[in-house]
């Protein structure tokens, strides 16, 4: 199963689709969202978010943000600042 994904930063959206999976660095530790995630809140630490998709991995580099599961199992990641590596 898959779930849809946005990554926004203040330079606008980076990435918008349907993935497997997303594993980022929280201020309590790492975790991995998975599909139908409980809903959520968690601030993020500076490091890598790990997007899995159709079998292949994306990463981005984020200096810090938030993360959030809403109600429909929708993710998504607010960055600071946010690079493609």
């Amino acid at each position: 199963m898959s779930f849809k994904l946005s990554i926004v930063a203040p330079s606008g959206k980076l990435f918008e689709d349907t993935v497997d999976s997303i594993a980022v660095i929280g201020t309590e530790g790492g975790f991995e969202v998975y599909s139908r995630h409980m809903p959520l809140i968690s601030s993020l630490k500076a490091g890598r978010a790990r997007v899995r998709q159709a079998g292949k991995e994306t990463a981005y580099e984020i200096t810090s943000g938030i993360l959030e599961v809403d109600l429909e199992h929708n993710v998504t990641l607010l960055a600071d600042q946010a690079t493609a590596v």
